[in-house]
C-alpha cells in the first residue's frame, strides 16, 4: 500500500479543501449558516428529492464547522488506515461512498426537512463494514489484537450512537443508516478478503451492483414517502412572493402527495383564505383539525374563514374553543370580536375588542 496513494489521505484531504474553499468564501469557520450549507451541497429533501439528487453524495464533504470537521477527520483518520488494510483501497472507497449515500437517504427518510451535512454517515459506515469483517472474516490477526480492535470499534459506534440520540444537533439517523450499509457490505465481502485477487474483484463488483441496486431503489422508496417536500417547499416560496396562483398548485400536489402532512394542509388553507376561496379553506381546515385537534391556530383560522362565510354562530363556537386553548391569542379574540359584531352582539363585541386591546398592550415590551 505504500507504493500508492492512500485512498483516506485523499478523502481527508477533499474534505478539508471543501471546508477551505468554504472559508475564502467567507462562510464562518465556527456556525455556518443553514443557507451557506445549502449553497454548498448539503442534503436538504426539497432539493435532494427533487432536480439536485447529487446533494446525496455532496453532503458528505461539506461540514457545518471547525469542531464539525476536525472531529469527522479524527475518526475518519483512525479507521480509514484499517478498512484500507482489511478490504484494499478500492473497495474502502466503494464502502466509504455507499454509506455515506445511505447516510443520506436514511435522514431524508426521517426528517426530510431538516439540513444534513458530514462525513459522519459515511464513516459509522467504515466502522461497521470493519466490525462485520473482523468478526466472520477468517483474517491473519492475532485472537487478541483481534478482540481489541473490535471493542474498540463497537465502543466507537455504540458511544457515539447514545451521544447522536442525547443531542438534538446531530443527525443520528445518518449514522444508522451508514452503520447497517456498512455491516451488509463488510458480512457480504468477509468470507472472501483472503481468497485470490480474482474471486475479491468479483465479489467486489457484484457487492457495488447490488449495492447501487438497492441504494436506488431506496431511493425510491423515500421519494414516494417524502417526496411531498419539494412541491411543499415551491408552494411556501411562492406564498412568501404572494404568487397564490402559483403557491395554490404546488400545495395541492404537496397534500395529493401527502394527504395528512400538517404543514401542507395548513398552507393550502391559508392561500385559500387569500384568494377568497373561503369554502375551500373552510374545508382543508376542518380536514386539519380532525388530524390534530389541538391545533389552536388552525382553530383560530377556521373561525375566520366561517366568519367570512357568514357562518356566525360557527365561528363564535370554534373561536371561543381556540381562545380555551390558548387565552391569550389576541387575534383570536380580536376574530371573536368581529363575529360578535356580525351578529349585532354589541356587548359580547365591544368585550372581545377590549380584552383583544389589553393582550395586544400586554405583548408589548
Amino acid at each position: 500500500m505504500r507504493k500508492n496513494p492512500s485512498i483516506t489521505t485523499a478523502l481527508i484531504a477533499l474534505n478539508v479543501a471543501v471546508f477551505a474553499a468554504m472559508l475564502l468564501a467567507r462562510i464562518s469557520p465556527v456556525a455556518p449558516a443553514t443557507a451557506q450549507l445549502v449553497k454548498w451541497g448539503a442534503n436538504w429533501g426539497p432539493l435532494s428529492l427533487g432536480p439536485q439528487a447529487w446533494r446525496l453524495l455532496t453532503s458528505n464533504y461539506v461540514h457545518a464547522g471547525i469542531l464539525h470537521i476536525g472531529f469527522n477527520m479524527w475518526c475518519l483518520w483512525n479507521l480509514g488506515f484499517l478498512a484500507e488494510r482489511v478490504f484494499g483501497p478500492w473497495t474502502f472507497l466503494l464502502i466509504y461512498t455507499a454509506c455515506g449515500l445511505a447516510g443520506s437517504l436514511s435522514s431524508l427518510w426521517w426528517h426530510p426537512l431538516t439540513v444534513g451535512v458530514g462525513a459522519s454517515g459515511a464513516i459509522f459506515g467504515v466502522a461497521g463494514a470493519l466490525i462485520a469483517a473482523l468478526h466472520l472474516g477468517n483474517l491473519p490477526i492475532p485472537k487478541e489484537a483481534l478482540r481489541g480492535t473490535l471493542k474498540s470499534l463497537l465502543a466507537f459506534a455504540g458511544y457515539n450512537l447514545f451521544f447522536g440520540a442525547v443531542s438534538k444537533r446531530i443527525d443520528n439517523s445518518a449514522h444508522i443508516g451508514g452503520l447497517l450499509c456498512g455491516l451488509a457490505l463488510g458480512a457480504l465481502l468477509a468470507k472472501h478478503l483472503m481468497a485470490e485477487p480474482e474471486i475479491r474483484n468479483r465479489w467486489r463488483g457484484t457487492a457495488l451492483v447490488a449495492t447501487g441496486a438497492i441504494l436506488f431503489v431506496v431511493f425510491g422508496m423515500v421519494q414516494r414517502v417524502n417526496g411531498y417536500v419539494v412541491p411543499l417547499q415551491q408552494g411556501m416560496e411562492s406564498l412568501q412572493k404572494n404568487q397564490f396562483d402559483a403557491a395554490e398548485r404546488s400545495l395541492e400536489e404537496a397534500v395529493a402527495k401527502k394527504p395528512d402532512n400538517h404543514d401542507s394542509l395548513f398552507l393550502l388553507a391559508t392561500v385559500y383564505y387569500q384568494k377568497q376561496e373561503y369554502a375551500k379553506a373552510e374545508a382543508t381546515l376542518q380536514h386539519l383539525l380532525r388530524l390534530d385537534p389541538e391545533d389552536a391556530d388552525a382553530r383560530m383560522n377556521l373561525g375566520l374563514v366561517q366568519t367570512r362565510l357568514g357562518k356566525y354562530d360557527d365561528a363564535i363556537a370554534t373561536l371561543n374553543t381556540a381562545l380555551q386553548m390558548n387565552p391569550k391569542d389576541a387575534d383570536a379574540q380580536q376574530a371573536l370580536g368581529e363575529a360578535y359584531a356580525a351578529k349585532n352582539m354589541v356587548n359580547e363585541a365591544r368585550a372581545a375588542f377590549q380584552k383583544a386591546s389589553e393582550l395586544r398592550g400586554a405583548s408589548k415590551p
